[in-house]
């Protein structure tokens, strides 16, 4: 992966953005926690949709990425970095991160770094995709620290407990799209090879959501 720790390169547009000033109260995470950021075009994986619109930050290793990747049909995962802002790549971005503390604390590092400024001039932090790690509750202190974690986070979309994702790999999980339809056969509605499952389908369209609000008012 061509990637660098560098948070002021922003590709060779001609018309570079503004750098972005960090927030009040931006604490950064130590150099050894901070994702790499690219200097190139990302490279497409082969679940990547070819052009991606958004792409799917893994704050850490196992975060579903992949599988949601393959899932979206417009999504595009970054291998854990940060896309550059230029090479013609969608400055979009959203962190996927798991429920225990090692993901938490990992998609705290991603806010911070946005918000203190390291990632490059014209990406746009849309949110944070949390993914449960277990299909039993959550603690009281574990509770907490979601809580406190989605609170840096303009937008945050939980997903529950899939179990179909125990059963299939990425590669055949089918892909839901603004133009896909559920089949009007009930079987073929609930074959989760061919549908993608409910919670999944409503990612896709709050998510889109979000990325065609933050096309029309650009940071």
């Amino acid at each position: 992966m061509t990637a660098a720790h560098n948070p002021g390169h922003a590709g060779d547009d001609n018309a570079a953005p503004a750098p972005r000033l960090p927030l009040p109260g931006a604490l950064a995470p130590p150099p050894e926690r901070r994702a790499a950021i690219w200097d190139a075009p990302v490279h497409r994986t082969a679940l990547c949709a070819a052009d991606p619109l958004v792409w799917l930050l893994g704050a850490h290793g196992g975060a579903a990425v992949s599988t949601l990747t393959a899932s979206l049909a417009w999504a595009g995962e970054t291998g854990g970095a940060w896309p550059s802002g230029g090479h013609g790549d969608s400055p979009l971005v959203a962190v996927v991160a798991r429920t225990h503390v090692r993901g938490l604390r990992a998609a705290h590092d991603r806010a911070m770094e946005y918000r203190a400024a390291l990632t490059p001039p014209g990406v746009h932090l849309l949110g944070l995709i949390l993914v449960v790690d277990t299909d039993r509750r959550p603690g009281t202190d574990l509770t907490r620290e979601i809580t406190r974690v989605s609170s840096v986070f303009d937008n945050v979309w939980r997903l529950g407990w899939i179990e179909p994702w125990r059963h299939l790999l990425p590669e055949e999980l089918p892909a839901w799209a603004p133009t896909s339809e559920l089949p009007s056969d009930r079987r073929a509605a609930a074959d989760v090879r061919r549908v993608p499952v409910p919670p999944v389908r409503a990612l896709h369209d709050s998510l889109l959501t979000a990325a065609a609000a933050a096309l029309r008012n650009p940071q």
